[in-house]
């Protein structure tokens, strides 16, 4: 009842702040710093009320977005969340350190067979159902209906590569709040983050298809695969080096540890976005570091190559509240329900389809590589949710591909916003039925 007072007491102030705000009384960075502030405390209390009716706190956190957000509300409007981006980037590269510190190598040998054999039959019977119902329903789909054929199955191949997509920061966000461990959680984790690599590699190459699909005339190039590589590569090696120094921190200097893995989390992200700026400034050279793998691969060196693994994620459990309550709340903000209204129809159809297709790919997965029956029978509920990767390609094609590109990326926009709001309760279900769900509060 407490929670509840106090969320209406928040209400509205936050209705008398909209009101100054509208009224000229508040403009700029006050303006935004004010409303950031109300959306955070409404989403924390949000997700409160969520977990006592044992839902997850993120589901909350990702409604209060929606609901104050620029499509609703609109006490946070679209350029207040482009203004925001920056601590968007902050917890996201926070998140992936925490998803790389949960990997602990002795656990992921045990179920290296169940890991492969899940991610194989996930890629290819997720990308291949979902492009052969783009196919097949094309004549239902407006921009489809007159599309030469050559561009109408480089449509169906993008739909079915970004429907491969997980969401790494989500899965960490519900392992972290149920204080969930096992077989089964390792398992999940391990090919959520294995996939979020694999899945830049196949949009790569399905680009590299779809550009001599669309003319013919060109042959197959494998310069962009081989520039991509490299980058993961490159990527790969500058996270061990910053883990190694993580671990060396925590072993001789320990104090300000959690102010310090936020201060360097944040400084991944933005070097990652200045290199790029600079390179192709000074050098007209497309490099692009990625930061969350980066910081995936710090956290799983301080947890596999060092002793100090407990000690990090002891510091990123005693942080992870706050960075979880504005990533989530930000992203239900930043969803875009416009889309939603425009192709309800066809994105339902879609997230149907791939909801189908993730249960064959995980069960027979699961299933051939000797999972115990309970494993495989509920871990398709596990790998539902899309975000920051998904919504990443669409915003690639869109800017590739001029016309066509921008009526996909309306669809898959959709459908991600779908899958965010269905994907954690799910996957918070399947870790209650295999017996992993810890039932412990932040």
């Amino acid at each position: 009842m407490t929670r509840v007072l106090t969320f209406i007491a928040i209400l509205a102030l936050m209705a008398f702040v909209h009101v100054l705000a509208s009224s000229g009384f508040l403009a700029g960075e006050a303006g935004i710093t004010i409303a950031f502030g109300f959306l955070l405390l409404v989403a924390y209390l949000v997700g409160e009320i969520f977990s006592i009716v044992s839902l997850p706190r993120i589901s909350g956190y990702i409604l209060t977005g929606v609901l104050f957000g620029p499509h609703v509300l609109g006490f946070v409007d679209s350029h207040m969340v482009r203004l925001l981006k920056i601590v968007d980037d902050l917890a996201l590269t926070f998140i992936a350190l925490a998803a790389g510190g949960e990997l602990r190598m002795g656990e992921l040998t045990h179920r290296f067979r169940s890991i492969l054999y899940t991610i194989a039959f996930l890629t290819v019977v997720v990308w291949s159902g979902v492009a052969i119902f783009v196919l097949l329903a094309h004549p239902f789909i407006p921009y489809l209906r007159e599309m030469p054929f050559p561009l109408l199955v480089a449509s169906a191949l993008l739909f079915g590569v970004i429907s491969v997509a997980r969401s790494p920061s989500s899965a960490i966000a519900i392992i972290k709040e149920c204080r969930a461990c096992g077989p089964f959680t390792e398992g999940v984790l391990g090919v959520t983050v294995a996939m979020d690599v694999l899945i830049i590699l196949l949009f790569a190459a399905t680009l590299s298809v779809i550009d001599r699909l669309a003319q013919p005339g060109q042959s197959f190039h494998v310069g962009s695969l081989v520039v991509i590589s490299a980058e993961i590569l490159v990527s790969i090696g500058l996270g061990y080096l910053i883990g190694s120094l993580i671990a060396s921190y925590i072993r001789h200097i320990k104090t300000y540890l959690a102010i310090f893995i936020l201060g360097v989390t944040f400084s991944i992200a933005r070097f990652s976005s200045y290199l790029g700026i600079f390179m192709e400034h000074h050098f007209q050279m497309a490099v692009h570091l990625e930061p969350l793998l980066i910081c995936m691969a710090a956290g799983f060196v301080i947890q596999n190559r060092s002793r100090e693994g407990p000690r990090l994620m002891d510091a990123i459990d005693r942080s992870s509240l706050p960075v979880y309550v504005i990533f989530f709340a930000l992203t239900g903000a930043a969803l875009d329900l416009s889309a939603l209204r425009q192709t309800w129809t066809m994105a339902l159809m879609l997230v149907g389809v791939r909801l189908l297709m993730i249960w064959l790919g995980s069960f027979w997965g699961g299933r051939l590589s000797g999972d115990p029956p309970i494993f495989y029978r509920n871990s398709w509920l596990a790998f539902i949710t899309q975000a920051g990767v998904s919504l990443g390609l669409a915003s690639i094609v869109a800017k590739r591909y001029p016309g066509w590109g921008v009526a996909l990326t309306t669809i898959v926009v959709a459908v991600i916003a779908v899958n965010q709001f269905v994907g954690p309760v799910a996957f918070k279900v399947a870790l209650t039925r295999v017996g992993e769900d810890g039932q412990k509060k932040w």
